[in-house]
């Protein structure tokens, strides 16, 4: 079983991610990262020359190939777009949703290159999405953290919780 870390783009995943794999002691897993070394392209060239249904495909076989490991698994922040990603992300016993005050995620991705859907666009555009999607990253979460203030202390919330689970 993964941890699978979820959320909208910016608020933190990836970094999150890495530090929790080393405090745990397990194997990180980026789907985008792992994306890109498959396609030995980059996200934003992926979109362009294939489009969004093609990636989410791409995303959607990477969870399912991985999802069942005992790893710590970042998603994009697009996962919640395919039903069939929602579906395997509920089977998963323990999500974690990754949240951060709009500002701050605005301020981190805005004309990020390597954030297609965030490109060239405004702040409500970015906001808009952004609770468009919160809905469905509730629904599959089994806990939710923020990462409004220190990282550390994200990630030790989360370490607890997965050694508080363990012991269960």
């Amino acid at each position: 079983m993964a941890y699978v870390l979820v959320g909208f783009m910016g608020v933190g995943k990836t970094t999150i991610g890495n530090l929790l794999a080393r405090k745990l002691g397990l194997k990180f897993i980026d789907i985008d990262e792992q994306i890109e070394l498959e396609m030995n392209m980059k996200i934003k060239d992926i979109f362009e020359q294939y489009g969004e249904t093609y990636f989410r495909t791409l995303e959607h076989n990477i969870l399912k190939q991985h999802i069942n490991m005992n790893i710590i698994l970042a998603t994009g922040g697009g996962i919640i777009e395919n039903p069939n990603n929602i579906s395997l992300l509920k089977e998963n016993k323990i999500n974690i949703w990754v949240d951060t005050n709009i500002n701050t995620v605005y301020n981190r991705i805005v004309n990020d290159v390597n954030r297609p859907n965030a490109m060239n666009k405004s702040f409500d555009a970015i906001k808009d999405l952004y609770f468009r999607r919160r809905s469905r990253y509730n629904e599959i979460a089994y806990i939710s953290v923020n990462n409004d203030d220190e990282l550390s202390d994200c990630v030790q919330e989360i370490h607890n919780f997965i050694i508080a689970e363990e012991g269960n």
